[in-house]
């Protein structure tokens, strides 16, 4: 099957989705929505469950294909400014500006898998992955910055654990749909919360 069939139907389903919730949807919709049929989306996709993994994949990397550790960290390390990575707070900025870009392309899909993973055990499974993705995204957002810079106490794994909170799927959501935030505002509040629970210094 063309690869353009099969990004029809994952932006199809994530039209379904989005309307109608995980749960809600099912694949005839999903097919009816892209066009083509019940075999077709099976051929192509074989379950709700990795359509779901496959848009997930396309909100991350513009194409549904596996996304890895090791093709996934390096990409956002390279989103880094080189030239200004000793400076602790350009660093913390620079996280809340990769964060913030994150979130205008997955806001979607995170809800669809979280809410997905409480009634399927398999999305679960995604989820679980994608949170341990998601981890080892900040500590290598993070490596190298010396540890001198942070808090007194703090180690550098207790850094990674609050900067998971700090730009969890769950305070984007928070912050920018009931709560109104811009995504300017959002990535300022990243930014200024990383720098004052993590720097020993965080003046300006």
């Amino acid at each position: 099957m063309r690869q353009r069939s099969r990004e029809r139907l994952v932006l199809a389903a994530a039209e379904v989705f989005a309307e109608q919730g995980y749960a809600g949807a099912t694949v005839t919709a999903i097919a009816e929505r892209a066009g083509v049929s019940l075999r077709t989306l099976y051929t192509a996709w074989g379950s709700k469950r990795r359509l779901l993994r496959a848009y997930v994949e396309y909100t991350m990397t513009g194409s549904p294909t596996a996304v890895t550790e090791g093709t996934w960290v390096p990409q956002l390390q390279r989103l880094l400014d080189p030239e200004s990575l000793a400076d602790p707070q350009a660093r913390m900025r620079q996280v809340a500006r990769i964060v913030r870009e994150i979130a205008e392309r997955m806001g979607l899909a995170w809800r669809l898998v979280r809410d997905g993973a409480a009634i399927d055990p398999g999305v679960a499974e995604d989820h679980a992955e994608l949170e341990r993705l998601r981890r080892r995204s900040m500590a290598g957002l993070l490596e190298g910055i010396d540890e001198g810079s942070l808090r007194p106490g703090l180690t550098l794994d207790r850094a990674i654990d609050t900067t998971l909170v700090i730009a969890s799927p769950s305070a984007y959501e928070t912050l920018v749909h009931p709560g109104g935030y811009s995504m300017d505002e959002f990535e300022r509040w990243v930014g200024d919360t990383l720098i004052t629970a993590l720097l020993a210094d965080p003046r300006p």
